[in-house]
């Protein structure tokens, strides 16, 4: 479908601001650590998706994704070129993180009049800058570079084939020098479109970015498709080629065969769906105009009939499809014109049959590979302690990570002894601790009746030496010279939040 014309977002609510943490050079430490899975998990995870406009439709979203045993499901979600604001989509990255989304960000320039600014080869850079500032909640970052550039108001008013597969390879190429991590999917394209003065079929639209950028689509990581159920979208789930919900399979049977695509690319069905006579008639106006909603309203499917279709596609077609990462029929919340007819929820926010249907289909769990990078601060470990005695320490601790750290399971430090005669306790983050927020992990020490050097220690931080003593070796009195090292010893634990009993 080409691009609507999009409202104005509003302006983001501000954001708590965490407290900064001071670092050491001693124990400055950063890990990366990523979750291992199978090659093919992604094939096995949550396809369920949805298209949203703003990121107030988030918890709707999730709602609906994430639904009878989900659990990160797909969000697509356009963002303009002038509408780079970083407290709004940093927010929006963290509610996708805590309510386990996975972001599909599809690039959009600015309108002007009727059409969609076209893009420049070098504004590649200006949307690197924005978007690799962004904790995004997950370690693969999904670009969608534009959308639909076979229509000529997706494209500054003129259809260029040669102009976006410049564009296209230039991002592909930057984005992946900027960060391994990013993704690079093409814009989704109308299968439907015919060879006209505003429109090209997608066929020759391919061949000339490949004539200009000679295999182009294997600079690809994956590939985005729009594949409705045309003409009309109101075709049937039973539809095939390439105007049905399995276009997809089309485009990539046509850019193996035409086009030295040698990649199997990961497909995402970024926007799908059919219309639906919903069309309420007007309390007043002409005759004309009614007379025009109904003969609108008799082309279209009822709400029951897509809520089925959109069943049979998912449990019959995109789900059994391994090649299939994710689904995301457009759009969950547009009750306006032109799109009150593919929306989600009505004009009140109440759900559509559609959205009740998918919410009920089972879903699968997984969760996908996030970076954990982490700063220790400062760490106090007492030099000396009497035996039969107890210290209780904190390590000061920042998540600069994409996790929520404790989330999935308890966040700790493995201890180590040279002698059982100390115990050491794992240096424990208690409870979660978002990016960028500061935590202390928490410990405990404690000694028998024996005295001696001991080291300890927990493995990824470091190795420290505490020399123990017997009640025996201090004078019996008052204020003695060891007791007044302890005392001394105890205040500055105590300003630092430590316990030593």
């Amino acid at each position: 479908m080409a691009e609507r014309l999009l409202p104005k977002e509003k302006a983001a609510g501000p954001n708590p601001v965490s407290r900064s943490v001071k670092k050491i050079s001693l124990f400055g430490l950063f890990l990366f650590f990523f979750f291992l899975f199978p090659k093919n998990i992604l094939a096995e995870g949550n396809k369920f998706g949805i298209h949203i406009l703003e990121p107030t439709d988030l918890p709707k979203a999730a709602e609906l994704v994430n639904s009878n045993g989900g659990d990160w499901g797909w969000v697509t979600v356009v963002i303009r070129e002038d509408d780079l604001n970083f407290q709004k989509w940093q927010e929006f990255m963290d509610f996708c993180r805590e309510k386990h989304l996975v972001p599909l960000v599809r690039l959009a320039t600015h309108q002007e009049k009727d059409f969609w600014t076209a893009p420049l080869p070098s504004d590649s850079q200006k949307w690197i800058n924005f978007l690799n500032s962004l904790n995004w909640p997950i370690k693969d970052q999904y670009i969608i570079v534009f959308n639909e550039p076979n229509h000529a108001k997706e494209w500054g008013g003129k259809i260029s084939p040669e102009q976006y597969a410049k564009v296209l390879a230039e991002f592909a190429e930057k984005f992946h020098q900027t960060n391994p991590n990013f993704k690079i999917l093409n814009a989704g394209f109308d299968l439907a479109a015919p060879n006209s003065k505003t429109t090209m079929d997608v066929f020759l639209f391919w061949q000339k970015m490949e004539k200009t950028v000679p295999e182009i689509f294997n600079q690809l990581d994956g590939w985005a498709s729009h594949s409705y159920p045309n003409h009309g979208f109101r075709g049937k789930p039973s539809d095939s080629g390439k105007t049905s919900v399995r276009g997809y399979q089309w485009e990539l049977a046509i850019l193996k065969k035409y086009f030295h695509l040698k990649k199997e690319l990961p497909v995402f069905v970024t926007e799908t769906g059919w219309v639906k006579n919903d069309l309420k008639f007007p309390p007043a106006g002409g005759q004309g105009k009614i007379e025009n909603l109904k003969s609108r309203k008799s082309q279209l499917i009822s709400p029951e009939i897509a809520a089925h279709y959109f069943k049979i596609a998912f449990e019959n077609i995109w789900l059994k499809d391994k090649r299939i990462l994710a689904v995301t029929p457009f759009v969950l919340n547009y009750p306006q014109p032109p799109f009150a007819e593919f929306s989600w929820l009505d004009e009140n926010g109440n759900p559509y049959p559609q959205y009740q249907t998918i919410q009920a289909i089972p879903k699968s769990s997984w969760w996908p590979p996030q970076e954990e990078k982490y700063t220790l601060g400062e760490i106090v470990i007492p030099p000396f302690m009497l035996a039969e005695s107890n210290f209780q320490g904190k390590i000061s601790f920042k998540n600069e990570g994409q996790s929520i750290l404790g989330e999935r399971k308890p966040f700790f430090f493995k201890p180590f002894t040279s002698s059982s005669e100390i115990f050491l306790t794992p240096a424990t983050l208690s409870g979660k601790l978002k990016p960028g927020q500061e935590g202390f992990l928490e410990f405990q020490i404690k000694t028998t009746s024996n005295a001696g050097e001991f080291n300890l220690g927990w493995e990824g931080i470091g190795n420290f030496q505490i020399k123990v003593f017997a009640p025996s070796v201090l004078k019996k009195v008052e204020y003695s010279f060891w007791e007044k090292i302890i005392l001394n010893f105890r205040q500055y634990l105590k300003k630092l939040g430590f316990l030593l009993k």
